[in-house]
């Protein structure tokens, strides 16, 4: 795990990186130079489909330069720069395989590449917003900031919720906005759609292997306990894993232990954890305070949980983080210091999400010359993508059930995607028309272009 690679200064030469600063200026001039190709063959690029490149130009040039700068981090001497995170790494690193082995599979069909790399754009940006609305729905509660009577600070909560590098993205959410993002595309430039989505799906599977490392690189969307020490890993103090398995009282066995005392705690209630002394040992603190099998026991916290993450980072190692309450009152501490510097073993559940994308991804790279209809690739991603995500969920912890049942919202999501994939397939050998791709018109085209 690695949250965090490199820190981006705010600015470089007097001038800020990003707003209008540097990046802002580098991209115009890229901005230019792809405006001026487009229109210096403007004709034959309309032949072959591809999208004006303007809108995808001015979208990324408003990132650049109102968004970025509005979920920079500041301190009480204004901007801090910008975090480069694993997570966000990972999923950039997917977006650029993605467009790659769709242009690949593109020219393999008489297709331009830039109509792949213009969707891709739609694609990615829809796709952010439609992953990062699922997340925040799911955890609205971690996100929305409130006053003492229960009103929302819009000030505070739109930041948190902008900073998807960080993490907080749902594959379903993501699949279903890029879906929209380019059906947009392809409505607007009267390309086959069917046959297009066939060409970009093994991309979308790609960016699933890439973006599965970024989640291993946050430490989100962890598995569930493992008991077998060579399959588990092991997350830092502050991880997603380590304070799910702090608020549930797992991580006070070791330290608990050196003080002579084994307890079980059962749940948590604010900032106290309830539990019962499984076993004393004789001269030990707890034995002197008048601790004994079957006695309850008390856990305070003594600083909130993101405070715990904080001290821990600083080496402010010293300072008390628990308090041990028997009947009688306190019976001892627990410094930030003697708590476990890592989580428990959990399954790698991002590793085996990541071979899932990858292996998904090559199994449709092989099958796309023997597809007889459009659709086909397509149908086969709503049908063995669900599957595997169904299976998958069994082994994460970070989700409850849904709907009075022990499902999932993504395991009930992919019966449905299931259901769809099937009625998809059926629809596309009902159809039986001929591969849009490649068309006499593109073989035409990409045939001009060869020597």
């Amino acid at each position: 795990m690695q949250q965090t690679l490199i820190n981006i200064p705010h600015e470089f030469a007097g001038l800020p990186l990003f707003g209008f600063g540097w990046a802002l200026i580098v991209w115009a001039l890229f901005g230019g130079i792809w405006l001026t190709r487009f229109y210096m063959q403007s004709a034959s690029r309309k032949q072959e489909g591809v999208g004006q490149p303007l809108v995808p130009i001015l979208v990324i040039g408003f990132l650049i330069a109102f968004i970025i700068p509005f979920i920079e981090p500041t301190d009480s001497e204004g901007p801090t720069g910008v975090q480069i995170r694993g997570y966000g790494f990972f999923v950039l690193l997917g977006v650029s395989s993605g467009i790659f082995i769709a242009s690949i599979q593109a020219r393999r069909q008489g297709v331009h590449p830039d109509v792949v790399f213009t969707m891709t754009l739609y694609l990615f940006l829809f796709g952010v917003l439609g992953g990062r609305l699922w997340y925040v729905m799911q955890k609205w509660s971690e996100f929305a900031v409130t006053d003492r009577n229960q009103v929302i600070n819009w000030g505070e909560t739109i930041p948190k919720i902008l900073k998807f590098t960080e993490g907080g993205l749902v594959v379903y959410g993501a699949f279903v906005g890029g879906l929209i993002g380019c059906s947009i595309f392809l409505i607007r430039r009267k390309l086959p759609k069917l046959a297009t989505l066939d060409l970009i799906v093994p991309a979308l599977a790609i960016g699933m292997f890439f973006g599965r490392l970024g989640c291993f690189m946050n430490g989100c969307c962890y598995g569930g306990l493992c008991t077998d020490d060579m399959w588990g890993v092991q997350f830092p103090t502050g991880s997603p894993p380590y304070m799910r398995h702090l608020d549930q009282g797992l991580l006070f066995e070791t330290p608990l232990r050196e003080k002579g005392i084994q307890a079980k705690f059962e749940y948590r209630d604010a900032y106290h954890w309830q539990g019962e002394v499984l076993s004393v040992e004789p001269d030990s603190v707890g034995a002197a305070s008048g601790l004994k099998p079957g006695s309850a026991i008390t856990m305070q916290m003594r600083l909130v949980d993101g405070a715990f993450s904080e001290f821990y980072e600083k080496g402010l190692t010293t300072n008390t983080a628990f308090e041990i309450h028997g009947s009688s009152g306190v019976v001892d501490s627990l410094t930030v210091g003697d708590m476990p510097p890592r989580s428990l073993n959990v399954y790698p559940a991002q590793i085996y999400s990541s071979i899932n994308g990858g292996l998904l991804c090559l199994l449709l790279w092989a099958y796309f010359p023997y597809r007889t209809r459009d659709g086909q690739i397509l149908a086969l991603v709503f049908i063995l993508y669900p599957i595997t995500r169904f299976l998958l969920e069994w082994v994460r912890t970070d989700e409850l059930g849904q709907l009075g049942t022990s499902f999932t919202i993504s395991q009930i999501f992919s019966l449905l995607t299931i259901l769809f994939g099937i009625g998809l397939w059926i629809f596309t050998h009902l159809r039986r028309q001929p591969l849009a791709y490649p068309s006499k018109q593109s073989l035409k085209l990409a045939s001009q272009r060869d020597p």
